[in-house]
């Protein structure tokens, strides 16, 4: 019996099988791509562990690292910046060059703004800012919230 024999008195078992493979394969995919931005995958790394330590008690530490240091205006882009971020972060914890206090870059800052006026986009409606100032620079007053000032302590307690 040849292949092409095999595949049509079988056709409903490969489609079915098929079927299957693909929906494990997207359920792992998905698995994966959620557990990656958790705060136990992100502080496994040795440059990380101060950061880690700090998040887990401030005010924010139910939330998801991602929630904060990556991109939600659309799917793509979160993909690719999650991409490019664990690469970036990939290579300078294999040539352990990372600082002893990580600092965010200006494209990164921008996007943690970002995210802060989207998960406080009800409690900005009553904010106003100084003549001249501005609500784009959430991290300029508030950017000891999540890790603290330095890395003994983790952040400032908002009840």
């Amino acid at each position: 019996m040849n292949f092409k024999d095999l595949l049509e008195k079988h056709t409903l078992k490969c489609i079915a099988g098929g079927f299957v493979l693909g929906v494990a394969a997207i359920g792992v995919t998905n698995f994966f791509l959620h557990f990656s931005g958790t705060k136990t995958f992100c502080g496994q790394c040795h440059s990380m562990k101060h950061e880690a330590a700090t998040f887990a008690v401030s005010s924010h530490r139910e939330q998801d690292c991602v929630e904060c240091h990556l991109p939600h205006d659309n799917f793509p882009h979160y993909l690719i910046e999650k991409g490019r971020t664990g690469m970036v972060d990939m290579y300078h914890e294999v040539i352990r060059d990372y600082p002893a206090k990580i600092k965010l870059s200006n494209d990164a800052r921008k996007m943690v703004s970002e995210n802060c006026l989207r998960c406080h986009e009800s409690t900005m409606s009553y904010v106003s800012t100084a003549p001249g100032g501005s609500q784009d620079d959430c991290l300029k007053c508030h950017s000891r919230i999540a890790h603290g000032s330095n890395h003994l302590e983790g952040g400032i307690q908002i009840e």
